[in-house]
Order: structure tokens, then sequence, then C-alpha cells
């Protein structure tokens, strides 16, 4: 497909179209009818007829037709062009469809030299109606003259091309101003054809300064078109309009209800009615049976599924319905997240009024009192469970829905299940208390983890040294990452234009940012207030520095910003690029330095102190980094970050402390010298620990968080070593999709620390042995998915049986005798289904949970359970895009599951999120995509039903061939679903097999019946587990036994390469007779003679790919001393050009693979031999095969053509 984008054009030239409905992308199929024309002017042709607006786009696929040999006309020749196009069989049945696609066939013919002037003076002039068309007369004359030149466009360009079942050609509710038209294409939309076979009416109609209902004025389309496009009209005629003349065209549906139209939606109903009458999805241990458990995230309840949602949970969804195809006893989930602060945070806004938040809530739909209701939390619990639920079954979701729940104590039995777990953990000793820094919302005074944020997930708090220096005016303070450096310091940094506060910090003075008396204060600190010091104040004081004996001056600096961290920052010109430049372009002005009051002579004398030995780099890097890479000043900002980045961590992983440094770190590493320091300072007092987060972070509550140390907090020690050890032995042991994203759990484990897992307020389950904390959301969520195999036997018990015993009994060491209020042979018979079923073997998520819950999942597991029951597979996902661009409610790009189904029907919805992405790439969502997935399932469907029972019985030589590409296709699906590349399964069946279907109906005319039938019966199968409800209607229609969602997935052996390899070379020497006939203008040729390469040649490149490397690559000296030596020497001068061009040509586009294919040795004779009669048939004259070395006369120049694969081609 090729994408022409139209932004560049000259609106001079073309002037836009005055449309009120947004336009969607459509496909244009052009056949080129000249076969000399350039394709520059073929580009610039598609744009002068297809330009709709500025940022609009066509997507045009170019394919030959078969009677190409039609001997060219010119534009003014072409007459009648509608009968003559009749004249040009198309190669196959045009790609049409009942929900209006409009298909082209563009004549690009020798067109006069003034064609474009010709159509645009069309475009500008001719269709203008200037008559005044106030009384009927007027209005008829004008309109007569208006479809009269549309017609005579339409009859000089093109001919709109539409199958006889198609009863509708263009848009429903296409508005037009006509005295502005410009736009070519949709000129061909709208007009009148006579001899199409679709009827447009032109409704013109004079409109006043009021609204219009234009369906009222087409009765014939008004009542279908109403039901397809319910909400269209309002949207396009619901304001005023200036007066003028227009028209709008509605197409008729000649009282047939197209398949597009209205079967989708039925069919789909009809198919989770179905699956939900047959308990399909109901999962129930099978012990004769391989299980497999696929389960999900459960998503916050705090609105309605989204596209975000979509993708993800389709993967698990895939999984599920691939498995079960497989044989296996599946089970596949689903639950809500009602815990933490979002749903919570949610309904105070609602109740405080919070424009953000009542807007969210609008945009769902959600006004009046039943947004007023959401001011309890409560209300969410009832309103959205059920409505997500309601989503996800509309698109299909195989789901055992028995076994849904919601969190919180609003749960009875899972609120004990969690206070079971929890004290599983605290009596294995996994669980401290002590002090801690967290991310703390100041507004609510809480503790915010992860998902309590509507922005900075996964930033957590950061431990810096914030270094003292004493002076004159109190202690200035500045936060470090680096201490080891202080032995390095030369001045300080200020904000000259900056205000800092004064503050008295346990007993001492302090010059600090404005903030940070107020973050002190949440780190235990004792704070007093006394005013406020000018940054300019304090330029050339000095201060004594700590850890060294010496005085540092005072700078300025633009780099430095009086309201981030501290304000201040200690200044290390050898190691830090910025301190560098900052110090130069001081030293190198003494205009600056006098606008500050600095001695510039003293500024200048200021030299770097050498303190690491950087290898390569040197014991002062920073001031040659900066040489190298440029750096203008300390506002060349790009080469500076760039220069920081990859000093600092060359000085961290190879940097060794030099002899002249204190403290008795000479010699040590960085890394050893920095913890040394740090203590050493905080022990003298010259020091202290201060925290910052690592990046902004926003609460639920729209506050700014920051870092606070909370007293008496109960936290997860995920930093223990035995612990994470053997949660790496977890890791190790399971599958990864894909299998890079290994790295980022490892990371992950890595660094994770102690975890503070209980706050004061929001939604949850309270610690069983402290009930003043509430549990947060990704502590409650780490092994519920245990829950889930007993969850439909235990979330109706009354609360008297639902005591901790129960879960003990269920997922532990305890006494299933020991349950009170219920029989033993009950609990031990919900025992067997958890051990059944668990562990989980996927659990498919977005990768930002990587960092949070995935690995505390594991981390849990390892510490509830036993080594049998630690989860065996993990599939992550990046993050959806909408149309290339981030999803956003802002950017007007954010769509809910139900808007999406309501658009596109759930199974178009479903292949357009297949076919986003797969692996760890931002999957993204394409409109374009999705505008036509409806019409490509429909058009498999019509072919299935016009298909199913045919074919032919009698044998057919490329029968063999096909069967094998379709063993082959099944195989590459079924090897790429166990990948969970589903994208890749859907466009191995979907989209290239039926192109080799294609070519078989070529070779061989009518389909082998069987063949046939598998071939349907296999792209069918293939496509249940993404698109269920149509695979399965396709499934009824060929006669399939049961349901399609539990038929055998396709499956298949790798094709013979002998085989593939003789029908590619068929149809590559089709494809170059083809282009040999287009480029000499030969329309019916004599005789053609196919001259295969002669033995010397096959050794020759036999040798090319016995040297070529694992890219392909080959270098030609080796090669030609090669082949000098092994081939005869009659040939030698012939095959050193040969060899030449094969290396500097063919290798570079056959690509990295290409040795493979002539590993072996491929009878070209034979295999042309046998397709002779094909290709003769096609291009109506004798087709001879012959050895390139027997050709004479005019053939034997041709021969020398001739290589491995690639037969010369001798046409008379």
């Amino acid at each position: 497909m090729l994408e022409l984008d139209f932004t560049f054009l000259d609106r001079r030239v073309v002037p836009l179209v005055a449309v009120d409905v947004e336009l969607d992308s459509r496909e244009v199929a052009v056949e080129l009818l000249e076969p000399q024309i350039d394709f520059k002017e073929v580009k610039y042709f598609l744009e002068a007829l297809t330009i709709v607006e500025p940022a609009a786009a066509a997507r045009v696929e170019v394919r030959p037709v078969d009677n190409r040999h039609q001997p060219a006309h010119p534009l003014a020749e072409l007459g009648d062009f509608a009968q003559r196009a009749e004249e040009v069989r198309p190669p196959r049945q045009l790609d049409t469809d009942a929900r209006a696609e409009v298909v082209l066939q563009v004549v690009v013919a020798q067109l006069a030299v003034d064609w474009h002037q010709r159509l645009d003076g069309l475009a500008r002039g001719v269709v203008v109606v200037g008559a005044d068309v106030g009384d009927d007369g007027a209005r008829a004359e004008a309109g007569a003259n208006f479809a009269g030149e549309l017609q005579e466009l339409v009859r000089l360009v093109a001919h709109v091309a539409v199958a006889e079942e198609v009863h509708v050609v263009g848009r429903v509710n296409r508005h037009v101003d006509v005295e502005r038209v410009g736009n070519l294409a949709q000129l061909l939309e709208v007009v009148h054809l006579v001899d199409c076979a679709a009827a447009h009416q032109l409704d013109f109609h004079r409109v006043q300064s009021q609204r219009v209902d234009v369906l009222d004025a087409v009765a014939d389309g008004a009542s279908l078109a109403r039901k397809r496009y319910p909400r269209w009209p309002e949207a396009n005629h619901g304001s005023a309009r200036e007066t003028g003349f227009y028209f709008t065209c509605w197409p008729f549906y000649n009282g047939v209800s197209t398949a597009a139209a209205v079967s989708a939606p039925a069919r789909e109903a009809k198919w989770q009615q179905r699956w939900a009458a047959e308990r399909l999805f109901e999962a129930e241990p099978d012990p004769g049976r391989e299980k497999y458990f696929v389960n999900f995230p459960y998503p916050y309840v705090n609105g309605y599924p989204h596209l975000g949602h979509g993708f993800t949970l389709l993967r698990a969804e895939m999984m599920a319905r691939y498995q079960r195809m497989r044989g296996r006893n599946v089970l596949w989930p689903f639950a809500f997240h009602c815990t933490g602060t979002p749903i919570a945070a949610a309904a105070q806004r609602v109740a405080e009024r919070e424009p953000g938040q009542l807007r969210a809530l609008e945009q769902m739909g959600i006004t009046g009192a039943l947004a007023e209701s959401l001011a309890e939390p409560q209300a969410w619990f009832e309103h959205f469970p059920s409505r997500f639920q309601e989503d996800l079954q509309s698109l299909g979701l195989a789901v055992d829905w028995r076994r849904s729940f919601i969190t919180t104590d609003q749960n009875p039995a899972y609120d004990t299940f969690i206070r079971w777990q929890f004290n599983r953990l605290r009596e294995g000793g996994y669980l401290r208390k002590g002090s801690f820094p967290v991310v703390w919302c100041p507004e609510r005074e809480t503790v915010v983890g992860d998902h309590d944020r509507v922005s900075g997930e996964g930033e957590t708090p950061q431990e810096y040294c914030l270094l003292k220096f004493r002076g004159p005016e109190g202690t200035l303070v500045a936060a470090t990452l680096r201490p080891e450096t202080v032995f390095g310091q030369t001045n300080l940094w200020v904000d000259g234009s900056g205000t800092y506060a004064r503050a008295r910090v346990d007993g001492e003075v302090w010059v600090c940012s404005l903030q940070m008396p107020a973050k002190l204060r949440l780190q235990g600190h004792e704070v007093e207030e006394l005013g406020t010091i000018a940054g300019r104040e304090l330029i050339g004081q000095r201060f004594a520095a700590p850890g060294t004996d010496r005085e540092l001056v005072v700078l300025p600096a633009d780099f430095c910003d009086a309201a981030i961290g501290s304000g201040i920052v200690t200044s290390v010109p050898s190691d830090a690029p910025d301190d560098w430049q900052g110090l130069a372009d001081l030293q190198e002005s003494a205009t600056l330095c006098a606008e500050w009051g600095l001695d510039h002579e003293y500024i200048k004398e200021i030299e770097p102190l050498a303190i690491i030995d950087s290898g390569e780099l040197g014991t002062v890097p920073a001031p040659e980094l900066c040489r190298q890479m440029g750096v203008r000043d300390q506002h060349d900002r790009a080469p500076l970050e760039e220069a920081k980045q990859q000093l600092y961590l060359h000085s961290f992983q190879h940097g060794t402390m030099l002899d002249s440094v204190g403290m008795g770190c000479a010699g040590l590493s960085v890394d050893v010298a920095r913890e040394k320091v740090r203590a050493a300072l905080i022990a003298s007092g010259d020091a202290a620990r201060y925290y910052e987060l690592t990046g902004p972070a926003r609460s639920r509550w729209l506050t700014d968080c920051t870092v606070k140390i909370v007293e008496d907090q109960w936290f997860l020690k995920y930093g223990d070593e035995a612990w994470t050890a053997r949660t790496r032995e977890a890791l190790g042991a399971m599958t990864l999709f894909p299998r890079k994203a290994r790295a980022q759990f490892e990371h992950v484990l890595g660094w994770l620390r102690d975890w503070a897992c209980a706050r004061e307020q929001g939604l949850g389950t309270r610690l069983p042995w402290d009930d003043k904390w509430v549990i947060e959301s990704l502590s409650d969520s780490t092994i519920y998915m245990a829950y889930y195999t007993v969850a439909h036997h235990v979330n109706s018990l009354p609360a008297a049986k639902l005591g901790e015993e129960l879960f003990e009994a269920l997922f532990g060491d305890g006494d299933p005798g020991a349950v009170p209020g219920i029989d033993a042979k009950q609990v031990e018979a919900w025992r067997t289904e958890f051990e059944y079923w668990y562990p989980y073997d996927l659990r498919v998520s977005g990768k930002d949970l990587i960092q949070n819950h995935l690995s505390f999942s594991l981390f849990n597991h390892t510490a509830v359970f036993s080594r049998d029951k630690w989860p065996r597979g993990f599939a992550v996902n990046g993050w959806v895009l909408v149309n290339g661009e981030k999803m956003s409610k802002s950017r007007g790009n954010f769509y809910t599951i139900r808007q999406l189904i309501d658009r596109y029907g759930a199974d178009a919805t479903r292949l357009t999120l297949c076919n986003s992405g797969e692996g760890l790439d931002d999957p993204n969502w394409e409109a374009s995509f999705a505008d036509t997935a409806g019409r490509k399932l429909e058009r498999w469907l019509r072919f299935v039903a016009e298909q199913a029972g045919s074919g032919r019985d009698e044998p057919h030589p490329s029968d063999d061939w096909f069967a094998a590409m379709l063993s082959q296709a099944a195989h590459d699906a079924r090897c790429a679903c166990d990948r969970m590349r589903f994208r890749t399964a859907m466009r191995r069946l979907f989209f290239e097999l039926p192109r080799h279907y294609r070519w078989y109906l070529r070779r061989g005319g009518e389909p082998r019946r069987d063949l046939l039938h598998d071939y349907l019966s296999a792209v069918t199968r293939g496509l249940a587990p993404i698109v269920p409800h149509l695979a399965e209607e396709a499934w009824e229609l060929l006669g399939g036994d049961g349901f399609a969602s539990e038929a055998p997935y396709p499956d298949g052996e790798p094709a013979p390469a002998t085989l593939l390899r003789g029908e590619e070379l068929v149809q590559r020497t089709h494809a170059d007779i083809e282009a040999i006939l287009k480029v000499a203008r030969i329309e019916s040729p004599q005789a053609i003679t196919l001259l295969v390469a002669p033995d010397w040649k096959w050794q020759a490149v036999g040798l090319a790919a016995g040297l070529a490397d694992e890219r392909g690559r080959v270098e030609l000296q080796p090669l030609m001393k090669a082949a000098m030596a092994a081939l005869p020497a009659a040939v030698r001068k012939e095959a050193a050009a040969f060899l030449k061009r094969w290396v500097m040509q063919e290798i570079p586009a056959q690509g990295p693979g290409w040795a493979a294919r002539y590993a072996e040795r491929l009878d070209e004779a034979t295999v042309l031999e046998q397709a002779s009669d094909f290709l003769a048939a096609t291009f109506g004259c004798e087709v001879a095969v012959a050895a390139a070395g027997d050709a004479i006369g005019e053939a034997a120049d041709k021969a020398r053509q001739a290589a491995p694969l690639r037969p010369a081609i001798f046409v008379k």
C-alpha cells in the first residue's frame, strides 16, 4: 500500500471543499491502464483527484490489469469512458463492499499536455453555480447544468466500477458546498452515473440561516440510513449554515439491507448468547486434561474499560482461546479492584465538584443524579463493575464470570483472604515496622502508592547527602548524589536572581530553597522559618567546605535554580561538565564578573582539582569532554547533558580515587568511596540525610507529592537478600513473553527495597493486628490469583464461615476439619480445585507493572507458597498509542471499549487491537485499519458462504504446492501463537495465505474441493482466537462440528523447500515476462523462450554462498580467488563479471538470507517445462525452455543474462 500525503499541495491551484463531516479514510483500488506513464505523473494525477483537506491522505493500491496490452488512448479520444472501461477485464473480482466502498478505475493514458489545466479549470470555474436559484426554474436549470458538468468530468477522467450486488456507493450524509467545490474525488462519489449499478440522487436545496434535516429530503434512503448511522445527521447538520446553494447526495439501498449494515451486531450477540447458554467458558477441573490458567491484573473500577485495557486483556483473551483450541482445559477469570485511593479520591473530587472529575464523568455519559451519587465510594462499587463486565462481554471475552469479585472489606470473603495472607507474611518474617521515607500527599496527609497517582508512577524517594557549608550568613546546604567529590570542590553555585529561605533547622541556621523547610519538617527535622535572603547577597561570600580545610566562594550560575532541591549546588569542575562550563563562562568574561561584583582576576585563578582517575578520560575529564563536544557555554544544554551522562556513568563504573584525597579513600573505587564519605560526613555533623523524589509525582487528589519520613510504618522487606534470592530463583524458572523482558525484571529485583505496604486512609483491608492501617493497593493484589480458583464457592459464604482457618485449609497447611461451619469434605474438594489450577500459567500485563505489581507478586508467591505453586509465566507489552500519539483525553483520542464496539463492532475492534502490535514495542491503534477491518471480515464471511462445498475433484499439478503452502502457513501461525505473536499469526493466515490462494487459482483455475475446504477451515479456525464471532459463523457455514472456539487450532508441517522454490521460480518468471512485455510495448508476442543458467553459474553462486557471513555479505576478492581456482578456464572471464554483478547487485537486493536459497540446486528446466502450458495460456503464445548454452542468434546475447533461479527471457 502506498500512502500519499497531500499536505504539501498548493491550495491556490486546487481549492478545498467545505464539508461539514469528518471524512473517514478509504481505500481506492487504482488500475493503471497505460504502461509507459511515469509514476510521478500517476502520483500527481492521484493527488489532484483525491484532495480532501490539508491533513487528509488516501491509501492507494496500485495493481496491474490482466489485459495490459490494450492500446493507450489520448485524452481527447477517450470518448464514452464508461463503455470503454467495460472492455478492460479486471484481474480479479474487484474489492467491493456493501458498506459503500468506492473502487475507482483511473485511466492514465497518453494525456494531453494541458490535462492538468483542464482538470483545474473544472475544479475552479466550471462547477461554480452562479445562477440565482430563488425560483424553481432557475434552480432546476442550475441543477441540470451542474449535474451535466459532473458527468462530463467523469466521462473524461474515471469510471466508478461497482459489483452488481453492491447497492451503495459513496458515503451516507455527505454535504458539500457547491460554490466552493474543488474536490474531484468527491465529485465522482456524488455524481449520478447512469451506467452504474448503484443509483444516486442529487438533492438540491436552498439553505437559509436555519437548521436543515436533509434526511427528510430522501425518502428511499432515510430509514436505513438512520438505522446504520443514527448519530451522523444531528452532528453534521445541527448548526446553522450560511445562506447558499448546496446539494446532498444520498445512495439508494434499493430496499435491501446490506450484511455489513445490520448483521455484525446481531451476529455477535447471537454467538455470545450461544456461548452463555452452553456455559462454554465455565471452567471445571478435569484430571484427564492438561490445564491452562491465564489472568490479567484486575483493573480499578473508576471508569469504563478503555483502549489501553483492551489491548492487554485481549492478549490474555487470545491466549486463553488459543490454548483451549490446543486441547487444554482453560481457566480465564476476571475481577475488579476497588482498593486504594483511585475510587476514594474520585468520589471526593465529585463531592467537591472538581471540574476535571465532573468532565471525565460527562465524557462517559454520566450526568445528573447518577453523577451526584458518585460522591460516595459505595456508588462506584455498585455502578462500574457490572458495566465493566457488560462491556467486556460485548467484546466477546471467553471469561468464567462466575469467579468475579471486588476487593476491599465490601467483599468479606476477599477481605478475610487478604488478612490471612498478611498474617502468613508476618509469621514468616517478611514484614517489619519502622521509620522510612515514603511518597506523601501533603493535601490528604497520606502515603501515596504507585496506583494512587495520576502521574509519576514509579517515582520513589531518593537519598541525597545534604552538605553543610558554614559561613557568616549561616549554613548553606547543597544536596548531592556524589559526596565522594567533596575533595574536588572549588566554589558554590547559587541562583543570583532567586530568593532563598533562612530557617533554624535542628538548632542551626540554614540557607536553602523556599520549598525546603516544609520538606525538612516532613523528614523529621525541627524547623523554624526566619525569613528570606536574596541570592545576589550570597554571591562573593565565602563558606567553609565540609571534608576539606578550604573556603569556597559563592558564584552565580544560570543552570542553578533557587526552586529546585536546596537551590544551592557545590561545584566540582574537574568531574562535572556543568560546573566546568559555568566557571569557564565567568573566567572568560570580565564584564560578567563585574555585573556580579566579582574580582575577575581571582576567578581566573580557580582551577579544577584532580580527585578521580577515570581511565582513558583522564583525571580532569570534564573540561576536555566539553571541548570535544563543542559546548559553547552553560546554556548549550544538549551537549552538556550528553557529556554529563557519559562522564557520570564512566566514572561510576571505572573511576578510582586518587592518592591526593582524604578520609582513607585513596585507591578506592568511586562507589565504595561514595558510601564511606557519606557515612563520615553524617557522623561528623558536616552533612545530613535528605530525600527528594526521583521525579515529579501527583496524587489522585491533584496534589504534588513530596517525601515524608513516616514513623511506626509497616514495610514488606523486599530488600531482604534471602527473599530476593528465592524470588530470583522463581523468575529463572518462568517463561517470559517476550524473552527480552527478563532483563527488566532482573533490574527491578536488584534495586527493590522495603515497601510501605499500609497507610492510614483509603479503601481496602485493615492489617489484622493493627487496624489503624489499611493495606495499600499494590500489596493486596499479589497472590489473589489463587483466590480465583475458589471464588465461585466462597464469595457467597456468610461472614460466620469466613474465618482465616478456611483459607489456611484451602491454600496453606490447615486442617479441613478445623474449619468452623463447613463440612471437611467440601473444604477438601475446594482445596483440590486449587491444587488442580495452581500455579497460574500466564499473567498478562503492561510493562509499567514490572517495577511494582508483577515483581511484588513474585516476591509474595515465594513467601506464601511452596515452589510447585510459583507462577509459570508473565507476558508484558508496551503502552497503547492512537495513530502514533499517546492516548490522552486532552488530545481527544481517548476511547472506551463501548465506544469502539458501537463504532466498529466487537470483531473489527478485536482485529484492530490484534494488529496494533506485539512484544515490548508500544502498540499503535490505527484508525485507518479499524475503518476497513469490518469490511475485510465481512468479505471473508461472504467468500466462505459462496465457496463452501464448491471446487473440482480432478487433480492438478499446482495442488501439491498449495497444500504445502497451507501446511506451512498453519505451522507458522501455530508457532507464532506459542510465542504470543498473534499479529504475526493473523497476518500469516488472513493476509498472506489468501495471496497464495489467488496464485493457486491462476495456476489451476478452479480449486480442488478438499483443498478449498481445508483452506477455508484453516483460516476460520486461525481467526477464532482473534475474531471469534465471525469465526463461529464461518465454521457453521462450513458444517463444522460444535463451536469453532473448541475446534483444533490449525497446524501443519514446514513445506518442502524444493517445492516452494520451484513455484517461486514460476511466479518470478511470470512477473519478469510481464515486465518485459510492458517495457517493450509488445502486445501480442509470437514466442517466448526461457533460457536457464549453465552449471558453472550455479557453481559460482555456491562458492559465494559458502563465503557469506551471518549478514549475507561476501568479500569480492576471496570470492574471485576461489572462483578462478574452481571454475573451468573457458568461463573465468565471464564468471568474473558475473560474480562482481552478483556481489554488488544481487546480494543487496535479495537480503541477508539469500545464501539459503541456493544451498541446493533446483532443476529449473524441469520446473519451467511443467509450467510452460500455464505461461503459454497466460501470454497467448508458445513458451519454450532451453539451456542458455544452446541459444543461438539473438537469443545467445540474451542467454548471457541467465542466472540461477532467474532464467533469461527471449521474446519474439
